[in-house]
């Protein structure tokens, strides 16, 4: 986050409210998503029961620190004082997966020029400290694909794919796949909005119509 927060700065100069803003909103996210795959993975009360300390202990502590204040009522006890901060910090600041994370040493592999650096290898390895956090890079950097069945690649009676499809880089099959993922997302269906179908159907006329007076222009041309 810190490297998330030097890059802000620089694209909208340091301490400016749209720095903090876009910083805020990436630490926001993060927190919900870890809340979201804690619930999915470890259930509903896995944070709750980790960020509070044992009842039985506490009890024993206090109970222990009374009997102590009541033989020497002129001393105060600075271990009782120590503990109330202990317990206190608990409280205010529980320690979660992305927290621990964020305060970790920071990795600065030493990769030669051009050489680029296993960030999968390192979830890999690091699965076991952040269960949560793993499952989480797992979805996010998973990389969409585009495939082709062989025999619509390979056949005896010529070539079935078209040259412009054939001859695409990688850079431009990834660029379709995402632009196909983001035209897609933009249609956002919730309980009260559905499309019917006779939109459905005029949303097809349209996109028919439109690209008919494409290939019109096209054959003018």
């Amino acid at each position: 986050m810190k490297f998330a927060k030097m890059c802000f700065e620089k694209l909208y100069g340091v301490d400016t409210s749209e720095a903090k803003e876009m910083y805020n909103s990436v630490y926001d996210v993060m927190k919900a998503m870890l809340k979201e795959y804690t619930v999915i993975f470890k259930g509903p009360n896995t944070q709750s029961s980790q960020s509070n300390p044992p009842s039985s202990t506490a009890a024993r502590d206090i109970f222990a620190c009374e009997l102590a204040e009541d033989s020497n009522v002129e001393f105060e006890r600075m271990d009782r004082s120590y503990k109330e901060m202990v317990n206190e910090i608990r409280v205010t600041d529980p320690k979660d997966e992305l927290d621990i994370y964020l305060k970790a040493e920071v990795e600065n592999p030493k990769t030669l020029p051009g050489m680029e650096w296993d960030v999968l290898s390192w979830w890999r390895l690091n699965s076991q400290k952040y269960p949560v956090l793993s499952e989480i890079a797992r979805d996010v950097l998973a990389m969409q694909v585009s495939y082709v069945a062989s025999e619509s690649a390979f056949s005896t009676s010529g070539r079935l794919l078209e040259p412009s499809r054939s001859c695409l880089t990688h850079y431009m099959v990834e660029t379709l796949v995402c632009l196909e993922q983001w035209l897609k997302s933009e249609i956002k269906l919730s309980e009260n909005t559905f499309l019917t179908n006779t939109q459905l159907l005029a949303d097809i006329e349209l996109l028919d119509k439109l690209e008919k007076e494409f290939q019109t222009e096209v054959n003018l041309d």
